[in-house]
């Protein structure tokens, strides 16, 4: 049986005691990201700020209950182009890679290891394997999602642990990954359910601060599901960090 309350607390004091930083790595990761959605938006809405101006905007129109000016902010979208369209989907594969050198990193804290900076370059050597598992997954939970919702958020804890596998496993394909994380969340996706609903109290205070808790709370709960992939691991009866 899962303690979820123990994993919580290991995973608190691994934030606290790693040798390198997971608030230092996290927040470079952020900051990665947050200058790439700013680019974005410049190329796509002609400001860097261009995604924050009109959620604001529409935020407004629906407190006022403006529904004429919240279907104008729809219909001034603008349309995009092949060059916004092509920059905004580069910059989304460099994101799923980006993240798999994040939770490399997050492996190697779990495993006790010294992880340096550069670690968060290392999703770049199954680069082309990671997107291919991120493709394979967006187009299984989006078909999943058609037929309702609740079959779309199922796929998507089904597929919960494909990333880790990848990253673990050099042996194992994307296809692969995917099969395998079926099985390992099998009996366990109210137990992941659980966990996610455990951190609501902490998602809707990181939205109080911008996000800036995101800097402590994204490497408490990867390290949390790490833990429920290694424990998916040991009940299949192998070993959560083969390759690695």
């Amino acid at each position: 049986m899962i303690n979820r309350v123990e994993i919580k607390r290991d995973a608190k004091s691994l934030v606290s005691t790693a040798r390198v930083s997971p608030l230092v790595v996290t927040a470079i990761v952020m900051a990665i990201c947050f200058v790439l959605d700013r680019v974005v938006d410049l190329v796509e809405g002609g400001s860097p700020f261009y995604t924050y101006s009109l959620n604001w905007d529409y935020f407004q129109a629906a407190l006022a209950g403006d529904v004429y000016a919240m279907d104008m902010l729809l219909n001034t979208l603008p349309a995009s182009t092949a060059a916004s369209f092509f920059f905004s989907t580069l910059v989304t594969l460099f994101t799923v890679v980006l993240n798999g050198g994040y939770y490399i990193y997050c492996m190697g804290i779990r495993r006790g290891a010294e992880m340096p900076y550069a670690t968060l370059l290392d999703g770049l050597s199954v680069a082309g394997k990671l997107i291919w598992c991120w493709l394979q997954m967006t187009v299984k939970i989006f078909l999943w999602s058609m037929l309702f919702v609740i079959p779309g958020i199922i796929a998507a804890y089904r597929y919960r642990f494909a990333y880790y596998n990848v990253l673990s496993d050099d042996a194992l394909s994307a296809g692969d990954a995917i099969r395998l994380s079926c099985r390992q969340t099998q009996g366990r996706k109210a137990d992941l359910f659980m966990l996610d609903l455990s951190f609501i109290g902490w998602s809707l205070l990181s939205g109080l601060t911008m996000g800036l808790l995101n800097i402590w709370l994204t490497p408490y709960m990867t390290l949390c599901d790490l833990a429920y992939y290694e424990e998916a691991q040991g009940r299949l009866g192998a070993s959560p960090y083969r390759e690695m």
